[in-house]
């Protein structure tokens, strides 16, 4: 596969204070994204996890390093909409992005702003809100919804744009267990129909879904491998104020204990399976 999103000794600084001082948010890191596959990025807050995924759609522009998206570079100002077209953003709070009263509406929003035809948008907006299991709820008012599935309208609005990747912005930081559950499960299905994802979370379950995790503290890029590579190194990640998933903490304590367990167990389900075999 070839890459879709290269990142080239990107550092981004936020201006802070009258006197024009600033502060180095993202410092020196690079990295790829393959088309189709699925990445994470972990870490604490104030990492520079967000402001990173800012820079994956144009939204931020690189104080110095590259960003290109599908060969384009983004801080060309011919490329921006160009590079907003094929990387669509989902972010943490769905109530900031939703800007309709009704559902379809609001799924609407993105392709008229493309200048998509009127019978091509109704296309799009039912096979989105199909996709995101909410049709049903297509003239619904957005503030009736729970969080899981105002997250979900969130999903449908960018799936409906058509990009070929979404970034995930920690999308269920404020959701409960089960909407966290439903955001997981919607994401992973998008990514099995081919669009690249990249998945901004604190939630060490879910970056373990992910074909590669990359590992950041304060700006910088501590790893990068697949999930069973990274948490191999939990001692290293607890230093850096991370945890693993409970299913990797379980084998290791298994492990501990001679009861051999397999490298590949990353998820409680995997865990479930492997012991009821």
């Amino acid at each position: 596969m070839s890459d879709f999103i290269r990142v080239e000794d990107l550092v981004y600084e936020y201006v802070k204070g009258e006197d024009g001082t600033s502060v180095r948010a993202v410092d020196g890191v690079s990295f790829s994204v393959e088309k189709g596959s699925f990445a994470a990025v972990i870490g604490q807050n104030g990492s520079g996890k967000s402001t990173l995924a800012k820079n994956m759609n144009a939204l931020l522009i690189p104080t110095s390093g590259k960003v290109f998206v599908d060969g384009l570079d983004t801080s060309d100002p011919a490329n921006v909409w160009e590079v907003r077209k094929r990387v669509a953003m989902v972010f943490q709070n769905p109530d900031n992005q939703i800007v309709s009263s009704i559902v379809e509406d609001d799924v609407a929003f993105g392709p008229e702003n493309l200048g998509t035809d009127p019978a091509e948008i109704r296309r799009r907006v039912d096979e989105a809100l199909t996709g995101v299991e909410m049709y049903d709820f297509r003239k619904k008012a957005p503030h009736m919804l729970s969080g899981g599935q105002k997250q979900r309208i969130a999903i449908a609005g960018a799936v409906a744009m058509e990009p070929e990747c979404i970034v995930f912005d920690e999308p269920t930081a404020m959701l409960d267990p089960r909407g966290r559950a439903e955001v997981l499960s919607v994401i992973k299905e998008l990514n099995g129909k081919g669009i690249t994802v990249l998945l901004i979370t604190h939630f060490m379950e879910e970056a373990a879904q992910a074909d590669r995790i990359i590992v950041m503290d304060r700006g910088v890029k501590k790893m990068e491998g697949t999930p069973a590579e990274i948490f191999r190194r939990a001692d290293e990640l607890r230093a850096l104020s991370l945890d693993v998933p409970p299913a990797v903490d379980m084998a290791m304590r298994l492990k501990e204990r001679d009861i051999d367990i397999p490298e590949g167990i990353l998820t409680i389900d995997d865990m479930v399976d492997y012991l009821c075999r």
